[in-house]
Protein backbone atom coordinates (compact mmCIF):
# COMPACT_ATOMS: atom_id res chain seq x y z
CA UNK A 1 0.00 0.00 0.00
CA UNK A 2 2.86 2.44 -0.64
CA UNK A 3 4.10 2.38 2.76
CA UNK A 4 8.16 2.42 1.90
CA UNK A 5 9.65 4.55 3.88
CA UNK A 6 11.42 7.85 2.07
CA UNK A 7 14.50 9.86 3.10
CA UNK A 8 13.51 13.40 3.97
CA UNK A 9 15.08 15.81 1.11
CA UNK A 10 17.21 18.38 1.20
CA UNK A 11 16.40 21.76 2.59
CA UNK A 12 16.36 25.01 0.96
CA UNK A 13 19.71 27.07 0.83
CA UNK A 14 20.08 31.01 1.73
CA UNK A 15 19.29 31.62 -1.61
CA UNK A 16 16.76 30.20 -2.49
CA UNK A 17 14.87 31.61 1.01
CA UNK A 18 16.00 34.82 -0.26
CA UNK A 19 14.63 34.90 -3.40
CA UNK A 20 11.54 32.48 -2.66
CA UNK A 21 10.38 34.07 0.53
CA UNK A 22 12.67 36.70 2.45
CA UNK A 23 10.23 37.94 4.46
CA UNK A 24 11.69 34.79 6.46
CA UNK A 25 14.89 36.83 7.27
CA UNK A 26 13.45 38.27 10.16
CA UNK A 27 10.75 37.56 12.68
CA UNK A 28 9.78 35.35 15.70
CA UNK A 29 11.62 31.66 16.04
CA UNK A 30 9.03 30.60 18.38
CA UNK A 31 7.13 27.05 16.94
CA UNK A 32 3.49 27.61 15.76
CA UNK A 33 1.27 25.15 13.64
CA UNK A 34 2.72 22.25 15.59
CA UNK A 35 1.51 18.95 14.12
CA UNK A 36 1.82 15.62 13.74
CA UNK A 37 1.70 13.49 10.34
CA UNK A 38 1.35 9.91 10.27
CA UNK A 39 4.49 7.90 8.92
CA UNK A 40 4.46 5.91 6.38
CA UNK A 41 5.48 3.21 9.02
CA UNK A 42 3.55 2.97 12.75
CA UNK A 43 7.07 3.19 14.02
CA UNK A 44 7.31 6.95 12.77
CA UNK A 45 5.42 9.84 13.09
CA UNK A 46 6.43 13.46 11.79
CA UNK A 47 6.57 16.58 13.37
CA UNK A 48 5.87 19.81 11.10
CA UNK A 49 5.49 23.27 12.61
CA UNK A 50 5.94 26.86 11.05
CA UNK A 51 8.28 30.13 12.34
CA UNK A 52 8.76 33.67 11.33
CA UNK A 53 11.94 33.50 11.10
CA UNK A 54 13.93 30.39 9.02
CA UNK A 55 17.12 30.73 11.26
CA UNK A 56 19.43 27.69 12.16
CA UNK A 57 18.15 23.40 12.11
CA UNK A 58 15.15 22.17 12.64
CA UNK A 59 14.95 19.60 15.95
CA UNK A 60 12.76 17.14 17.21
CA UNK A 61 13.01 15.67 20.65
CA UNK A 62 10.50 13.05 21.87
CA UNK A 63 11.33 9.84 24.62
CA UNK A 64 8.62 7.81 26.21
CA UNK A 65 9.96 9.21 29.69
CA UNK A 66 11.76 12.17 29.11
CA UNK A 67 11.55 14.52 26.12
CA UNK A 68 15.21 14.39 25.53
CA UNK A 69 15.86 10.89 25.54
CA UNK A 70 15.77 10.70 21.48
CA UNK A 71 16.43 13.66 18.91
CA UNK A 72 16.32 14.17 15.06
CA UNK A 73 17.15 16.76 13.21
CA UNK A 74 15.01 17.63 9.93
CA UNK A 75 14.67 20.16 6.98
CA UNK A 76 13.09 23.64 6.63
CA UNK A 77 11.87 25.29 3.98
CA UNK A 78 9.77 27.75 2.56
CA UNK A 79 7.44 29.27 -0.24
CA UNK A 80 5.77 32.83 -1.75
CA UNK A 81 4.91 33.25 2.21
CA UNK A 82 6.09 35.26 5.20
CA UNK A 83 6.50 31.61 7.19
CA UNK A 84 8.92 28.82 7.09
CA UNK A 85 8.30 26.03 7.42
CA UNK A 86 10.03 22.26 9.31
CA UNK A 87 9.64 18.54 9.53
CA UNK A 88 11.51 15.73 11.57
CA UNK A 89 10.90 12.27 11.85
CA UNK A 90 10.29 10.67 15.32
CA UNK A 91 11.77 7.40 14.54
CA UNK A 92 11.90 3.77 16.34
CA UNK A 93 8.40 4.32 18.07
CA UNK A 94 6.56 1.17 20.16
CA UNK A 95 2.94 0.58 19.38
CA UNK A 96 0.30 1.89 22.35
CA UNK A 97 2.79 3.96 23.44
CA UNK A 98 2.64 7.52 25.24
CA UNK A 99 5.71 9.75 23.88
CA UNK A 100 6.46 13.25 24.80
CA UNK A 101 8.03 15.56 22.49
CA UNK A 102 8.94 19.21 20.96
CA UNK A 103 10.48 20.96 18.47
CA UNK A 104 12.71 23.97 17.72
CA UNK A 105 15.87 25.47 16.18
CA UNK A 106 18.29 24.12 19.10
CA UNK A 107 17.50 27.01 21.14
CA UNK A 108 13.95 27.97 21.07
CA UNK A 109 11.86 25.43 21.39
CA UNK A 110 7.76 24.38 21.80
CA UNK A 111 6.46 23.53 25.13
CA UNK A 112 6.12 19.96 25.51
CA UNK A 113 3.33 17.76 23.90
CA UNK A 114 1.87 14.13 23.70
CA UNK A 115 0.78 12.04 21.41
CA UNK A 116 0.23 7.87 21.61
CA UNK A 117 1.15 5.77 19.24
CA UNK A 118 -1.41 3.38 17.16
CA UNK A 119 -1.36 -0.14 17.30
CA UNK A 120 -1.84 -1.57 14.15
CA UNK A 121 -3.34 -5.16 15.81
CA UNK A 122 -5.57 -3.10 18.17
CA UNK A 123 -9.37 -4.47 18.61
CA UNK A 124 -10.79 -1.34 18.67
CA UNK A 125 -9.88 1.98 16.42
CA UNK A 126 -11.79 5.43 16.36
CA UNK A 127 -11.36 8.05 14.27
CA UNK A 128 -12.99 11.31 12.96
CA UNK A 129 -13.88 12.19 9.25
CA UNK A 130 -14.56 15.61 7.93
CA UNK A 131 -14.78 17.61 4.55
CA UNK A 132 -14.98 21.11 3.52
CA UNK A 133 -13.81 22.76 6.81
CA UNK A 134 -12.79 26.38 6.88
CA UNK A 135 -12.88 28.93 9.77
CA UNK A 136 -16.22 29.64 10.11
CA UNK A 137 -18.78 29.62 12.79
CA UNK A 138 -19.83 26.45 11.98
CA UNK A 139 -16.50 24.68 11.13
CA UNK A 140 -14.92 26.72 14.82
CA UNK A 141 -17.87 24.51 16.66
CA UNK A 142 -16.64 21.30 14.47
CA UNK A 143 -13.39 22.34 15.29
CA UNK A 144 -14.16 22.18 19.13
CA UNK A 145 -15.91 19.11 19.15
CA UNK A 146 -12.45 17.38 17.79
CA UNK A 147 -9.97 19.24 19.87
CA UNK A 148 -12.38 18.47 23.16
CA UNK A 149 -12.50 14.30 22.15
CA UNK A 150 -10.58 11.88 24.05
CA UNK A 151 -10.77 8.93 22.10
CA UNK A 152 -10.37 9.58 18.35
CA UNK A 153 -6.59 8.45 17.21
CA UNK A 154 -7.08 10.06 13.50
CA UNK A 155 -8.79 12.73 11.77
CA UNK A 156 -9.46 12.52 8.23
CA UNK A 157 -10.02 15.31 5.92
CA UNK A 158 -11.56 14.79 2.13
CA UNK A 159 -10.55 18.31 0.85
CA UNK A 160 -11.34 21.67 0.65
CA UNK A 161 -9.49 22.23 4.37
CA UNK A 162 -8.74 25.76 5.33
CA UNK A 163 -10.58 27.35 2.16
CA UNK A 164 -7.39 30.25 2.16
CA UNK A 165 -8.29 30.90 -1.65
CA UNK A 166 -4.82 32.41 -2.27
CA UNK A 167 -4.79 34.50 1.44
CA UNK A 168 -1.78 32.46 2.78
CA UNK A 169 -2.56 33.53 6.67
CA UNK A 170 -5.82 31.71 6.38
CA UNK A 171 -3.48 28.73 6.29
CA UNK A 172 -2.20 30.22 9.33
CA UNK A 173 -5.07 30.81 11.21
CA UNK A 174 -6.81 27.40 10.64
CA UNK A 175 -3.24 25.74 11.55
CA UNK A 176 -3.81 27.41 15.09
CA UNK A 177 -7.12 26.60 15.43
CA UNK A 178 -6.63 23.08 14.55
CA UNK A 179 -3.71 22.99 17.06
CA UNK A 180 -4.75 21.77 20.59
CA UNK A 181 -5.80 18.30 18.22
CA UNK A 182 -3.18 18.08 15.44
CA UNK A 183 -0.54 18.18 18.37
CA UNK A 184 -1.56 15.35 19.56
CA UNK A 185 -3.31 13.42 16.75
CA UNK A 186 -2.36 13.21 13.39
CA UNK A 187 -4.54 14.09 10.54
CA UNK A 188 -4.39 12.63 7.02
CA UNK A 189 -5.60 14.29 4.10
CA UNK A 190 -7.12 14.56 1.15
CA UNK A 191 -6.48 17.02 -1.44
CA UNK A 192 -9.99 19.50 -2.99
CA UNK A 193 -10.03 21.60 -5.67
CA UNK A 194 -9.67 24.57 -3.06
CA UNK A 195 -5.97 23.11 -2.17
CA UNK A 196 -5.40 24.50 -5.85
CA UNK A 197 -5.08 28.34 -5.21
CA UNK A 198 -4.34 30.62 -8.16
CA UNK A 199 -1.18 32.04 -7.88
CA UNK A 200 0.27 28.74 -5.94
CA UNK A 201 -1.23 25.86 -7.35
CA UNK A 202 -0.81 23.15 -4.73
CA UNK A 203 2.14 24.77 -2.94
CA UNK A 204 0.72 25.84 0.35
CA UNK A 205 -0.76 22.19 0.79
CA UNK A 206 2.74 20.52 -0.31
CA UNK A 207 5.09 22.62 2.22
CA UNK A 208 2.23 22.00 5.00
CA UNK A 209 1.55 18.59 4.89
CA UNK A 210 3.56 15.55 4.69
CA UNK A 211 2.55 12.08 3.55
CA UNK A 212 5.58 10.64 2.66
CA UNK A 213 8.89 12.47 4.57
CA UNK A 214 10.12 13.87 1.83
CA UNK A 215 10.10 17.81 2.88
CA UNK A 216 8.69 19.61 -0.10
CA UNK A 217 6.96 16.56 -1.79
CA UNK A 218 3.69 15.68 -1.10
CA UNK A 219 2.38 12.64 -2.87
CA UNK A 220 -1.68 13.13 -3.41
CA UNK A 221 -2.02 9.50 -2.91
CA UNK A 222 -1.31 6.90 -0.81
CA UNK A 223 -2.21 4.20 1.65
CA UNK A 224 -2.34 3.40 5.26
CA UNK A 225 -2.85 0.67 7.20
CA UNK A 226 -4.80 0.90 10.50
CA UNK A 227 -6.32 -1.18 12.81
CA UNK A 228 -8.99 -3.48 10.61
CA UNK A 229 -8.70 -0.94 7.81
CA UNK A 230 -6.74 -0.61 4.72
CA UNK A 231 -6.90 2.97 4.51
CA UNK A 232 -6.72 4.36 0.74
CA UNK A 233 -6.30 8.38 -0.31
CA UNK A 234 -6.81 9.46 -3.49
CA UNK A 235 -6.98 12.79 -5.20
CA UNK A 236 -9.94 13.96 -7.76
CA UNK A 237 -7.68 17.11 -8.67
CA UNK A 238 -5.32 14.78 -10.85
CA UNK A 239 -5.19 12.45 -13.34
CA UNK A 240 -6.84 9.31 -12.70
CA UNK A 241 -7.68 7.68 -16.11
CA UNK A 242 -6.98 4.14 -16.71
CA UNK A 243 -3.48 5.64 -18.41
CA UNK A 244 -2.75 7.71 -15.02
CA UNK A 245 0.25 6.85 -12.34
CA UNK A 246 -2.38 7.73 -10.07
CA UNK A 247 -4.72 4.73 -11.46
CA UNK A 248 -2.46 2.25 -11.55
CA UNK A 249 -1.32 3.32 -7.75
CA UNK A 250 -4.99 3.00 -6.76
CA UNK A 251 -5.04 -0.66 -8.77
CA UNK A 252 -2.01 -1.73 -6.75
CA UNK A 253 -3.17 -0.42 -3.22
CA UNK A 254 -6.59 -1.59 -3.57
CA UNK A 255 -5.34 -5.31 -5.22
CA UNK A 256 -3.01 -5.51 -2.05
CA UNK A 257 -5.45 -4.33 0.27
CA UNK A 258 -8.50 -7.00 -0.68
CA UNK A 259 -5.71 -10.18 -0.47
CA UNK A 260 -6.72 -12.79 1.49
CA UNK A 261 -4.13 -12.25 3.89
CA UNK A 262 -4.84 -8.41 4.22
CA UNK A 263 -8.52 -8.80 4.58
CA UNK A 264 -7.46 -11.07 7.64
CA UNK A 265 -5.79 -8.38 9.35
CA UNK A 266 -7.46 -5.63 7.74
CA UNK A 267 -11.36 -6.91 6.65
CA UNK A 268 -12.57 -3.21 5.72
CA UNK A 269 -11.09 -0.97 3.07
CA UNK A 270 -11.99 2.76 3.16
CA UNK A 271 -11.36 5.11 0.52
CA UNK A 272 -11.19 9.15 1.02
CA UNK A 273 -11.09 11.80 -2.41
CA UNK A 274 -12.85 14.82 -2.43
CA UNK A 275 -15.56 14.90 -5.18
CA UNK A 276 -17.95 12.80 -4.73
CA UNK A 277 -18.89 9.57 -7.33
CA UNK A 278 -22.59 9.67 -6.05
CA UNK A 279 -24.14 12.94 -4.99
CA UNK A 280 -28.12 14.15 -5.65
CA UNK A 281 -27.26 18.03 -4.42
CA UNK A 282 -27.99 20.22 -7.41
CA UNK A 283 -24.96 22.15 -6.53
CA UNK A 284 -22.36 19.93 -7.94
CA UNK A 285 -23.85 16.37 -7.69
CA UNK A 286 -22.34 13.19 -9.29
CA UNK A 287 -18.81 13.26 -10.81
CA UNK A 288 -19.65 11.40 -13.27
CA UNK A 289 -16.24 10.83 -14.98
CA UNK A 290 -14.37 10.02 -11.70
CA UNK A 291 -17.60 7.22 -11.41
CA UNK A 292 -16.68 6.14 -15.02
CA UNK A 293 -13.07 6.01 -13.98
CA UNK A 294 -12.85 4.32 -11.01
CA UNK A 295 -16.20 2.49 -9.84
CA UNK A 296 -15.42 -0.39 -11.50
CA UNK A 297 -11.75 -0.42 -9.61
CA UNK A 298 -13.43 -0.02 -6.65
CA UNK A 299 -16.26 -2.61 -7.09
CA UNK A 300 -13.62 -5.29 -8.28
CA UNK A 301 -11.86 -4.33 -5.18
CA UNK A 302 -14.60 -5.11 -2.54
CA UNK A 303 -14.21 -1.67 -1.43
CA UNK A 304 -16.34 -0.95 1.47
CA UNK A 305 -16.75 2.86 1.90
CA UNK A 306 -15.90 6.11 0.03
CA UNK A 307 -15.92 9.38 2.71
CA UNK A 308 -16.00 12.31 0.14
CA UNK A 309 -16.70 16.13 -0.06
CA UNK A 310 -17.32 19.21 -2.40
CA UNK A 311 -21.12 19.44 -2.06
CA UNK A 312 -21.96 21.20 1.15
CA UNK A 313 -24.37 18.38 2.56
CA UNK A 314 -24.41 14.84 3.99
CA UNK A 315 -25.86 11.85 1.99
CA UNK A 316 -24.93 8.19 1.88
CA UNK A 317 -26.12 5.88 -0.44
CA UNK A 318 -27.36 2.43 -0.34
CA UNK A 319 -24.51 -0.23 -1.38
CA UNK A 320 -24.58 0.97 -4.96
CA UNK A 321 -22.97 0.04 -8.43
CA UNK A 322 -24.14 1.27 -11.82
CA UNK A 323 -26.38 3.54 -10.37
CA UNK A 324 -28.36 0.83 -8.92
CA UNK A 325 -28.84 0.06 -5.34
CA UNK A 326 -27.36 -3.51 -4.41
CA UNK A 327 -28.47 -3.80 -1.33
CA UNK A 328 -30.77 -2.52 1.60
CA UNK A 329 -29.71 -4.06 4.45
CA UNK A 330 -30.87 -5.34 7.68
CA UNK A 331 -32.48 -3.08 11.03
CA UNK A 332 -34.40 -0.10 9.26
CA UNK A 333 -31.38 -0.31 6.74
CA UNK A 334 -28.62 0.37 9.36
CA UNK A 335 -26.65 -3.09 8.82
CA UNK A 336 -24.90 -4.34 5.66
CA UNK A 337 -22.77 -7.37 5.20
CA UNK A 338 -19.82 -6.27 3.44
CA UNK A 339 -18.06 -7.30 -0.32
CA UNK A 340 -21.98 -6.36 -2.10
CA UNK A 341 -20.82 -2.44 -3.19
CA UNK A 342 -19.29 0.45 -1.71
CA UNK A 343 -21.28 3.04 0.27
CA UNK A 344 -21.07 6.41 -0.81
CA UNK A 345 -20.86 9.30 1.81
CA UNK A 346 -20.98 13.09 1.02
CA UNK A 347 -19.16 14.56 4.26
CA UNK A 348 -19.40 17.93 3.37
CA UNK A 349 -20.67 19.14 6.28
CA UNK A 350 -17.67 20.80 8.43
CA UNK A 351 -18.26 24.59 8.18
CA UNK A 352 -18.67 25.73 4.86
CA UNK A 353 -22.21 27.23 3.90
CA UNK A 354 -24.56 24.66 2.96
CA UNK A 355 -25.58 23.82 -0.49
CA UNK A 356 -29.29 23.49 0.17
CA UNK A 357 -30.83 23.04 -3.50
CA UNK A 358 -31.46 19.20 -3.94
CA UNK A 359 -32.01 17.12 -7.17
CA UNK A 360 -35.55 15.91 -6.93
CA UNK A 361 -36.98 13.15 -6.77
CA UNK A 362 -34.10 11.75 -4.57
CA UNK A 363 -32.44 8.77 -6.61
CA UNK A 364 -33.23 5.61 -5.68
CA UNK A 365 -29.88 5.13 -4.82
CA UNK A 366 -29.96 7.69 -1.82
CA UNK A 367 -30.54 6.38 1.36
CA UNK A 368 -30.07 9.43 3.64
CA UNK A 369 -29.71 12.73 2.92
CA UNK A 370 -29.47 16.33 5.01
CA UNK A 371 -29.08 20.06 3.57
CA UNK A 372 -28.88 22.17 6.05
CA UNK A 373 -26.92 20.54 9.23
CA UNK A 374 -23.48 20.86 10.14
CA UNK A 375 -21.04 18.38 11.94
CA UNK A 376 -18.28 15.60 11.71
CA UNK A 377 -18.33 11.56 11.60
CA UNK A 378 -17.20 9.17 14.08
CA UNK A 379 -16.11 5.96 12.68
CA UNK A 380 -15.29 2.82 14.73
CA UNK A 381 -13.62 -0.14 14.33
CA UNK A 382 -14.50 -3.30 16.48
CA UNK A 383 -12.22 -6.37 16.31
CA UNK A 384 -14.36 -8.65 18.28
CA UNK A 385 -17.49 -8.19 16.13
CA UNK A 386 -15.46 -6.71 13.05
CA UNK A 387 -17.64 -4.59 12.21
CA UNK A 388 -17.35 -0.77 11.23
CA UNK A 389 -19.80 1.78 12.85
CA UNK A 390 -20.33 4.86 11.26
CA UNK A 391 -21.80 7.87 12.70
CA UNK A 392 -22.91 11.37 11.51
CA UNK A 393 -23.13 13.83 14.57
CA UNK A 394 -24.48 17.04 13.95
CA UNK A 395 -22.96 20.19 15.94
CA UNK A 396 -26.27 20.39 18.02
CA UNK A 397 -25.77 17.07 19.57
CA UNK A 398 -28.32 15.08 17.85
CA UNK A 399 -27.00 11.85 15.43
CA UNK A 400 -28.14 11.85 11.90
CA UNK A 401 -27.14 9.09 10.86
CA UNK A 402 -25.82 5.94 11.79
CA UNK A 403 -24.89 2.24 10.09
CA UNK A 404 -22.76 -0.61 10.25
CA UNK A 405 -20.79 -2.40 8.42
CA UNK A 406 -19.83 -6.22 8.90
CA UNK A 407 -17.63 -8.19 7.69
CA UNK A 408 -20.19 -11.25 7.50
CA UNK A 409 -22.96 -11.64 5.31
CA UNK A 410 -26.35 -10.42 7.03
CA UNK A 411 -29.23 -12.20 7.62
CA UNK A 412 -32.54 -10.96 5.12
CA UNK A 413 -35.56 -11.65 5.09
CA UNK A 414 -36.67 -13.64 2.29
CA UNK A 415 -39.09 -11.12 1.28
CA UNK A 416 -35.75 -8.87 0.47
CA UNK A 417 -34.82 -11.53 -2.09
CA UNK A 418 -31.15 -13.37 -2.46
CA UNK A 419 -28.81 -10.52 -1.48
CA UNK A 420 -28.14 -11.80 2.01
CA UNK A 421 -26.76 -14.98 0.47
CA UNK A 422 -23.01 -15.33 1.25
CA UNK A 423 -21.08 -15.39 -1.98
CA UNK A 424 -24.25 -14.62 -4.18
CA UNK A 425 -24.67 -10.38 -3.38
CA UNK A 426 -20.59 -10.02 -4.43
CA UNK A 427 -21.54 -11.09 -7.78
CA UNK A 428 -24.77 -8.68 -8.37
CA UNK A 429 -22.20 -5.04 -8.52
CA UNK A 430 -19.57 -7.02 -10.97
CA UNK A 431 -22.64 -8.38 -13.41
CA UNK A 432 -23.78 -5.08 -13.05
CA UNK A 433 -20.85 -3.10 -13.93
CA UNK A 434 -20.48 -6.12 -16.79
CA UNK A 435 -23.19 -4.60 -18.22
CA UNK A 436 -22.61 -1.13 -17.94
CA UNK A 437 -19.13 -1.73 -19.73
CA UNK A 438 -20.77 -3.98 -22.81
CA UNK A 439 -23.16 -0.73 -23.20
CA UNK A 440 -20.97 1.57 -23.64
CA UNK A 441 -19.21 -0.53 -26.30
CA UNK A 442 -22.71 -1.06 -28.38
Amino acid sequence: MMLSSAPVASGQSLGETLQQCPGTITGNTAPEQVHLQMGSDHSEMVAMWATEQRRGSAFVQWGATDTAENENEGESYCYNHDMAFHMAIMQGLEAATEYKYRVGDGNMWSEDFTFTTIDPDAEHFEWIAIADHSVSDEALAVSDAIIADGNAQMVTISGDISYANGEQSVWDEWFNVQAPSMQSVPWVTAVGNHEEEEGYGFAAYEHRFDANGVAEGEPFWYGRNLPGISLIVMSTEHDYSMSSAQFSALDADLAAANSVDARAQRPFIVVIGHKPMYSSNAYHGSEVELRDALEELYVEHGVDLVIAGHDHFYERTWPVANETAMDRGVDDGTRFGRGIAPIHIVAGVAGRAAYEELVEPQPDWSAHRENNTYGWMRLVYDGDSRELDFTYHRIDGTIGDHFIISEKSVVIDEDDGFLGIPGFGTLLPILAMFGAAVCRLR
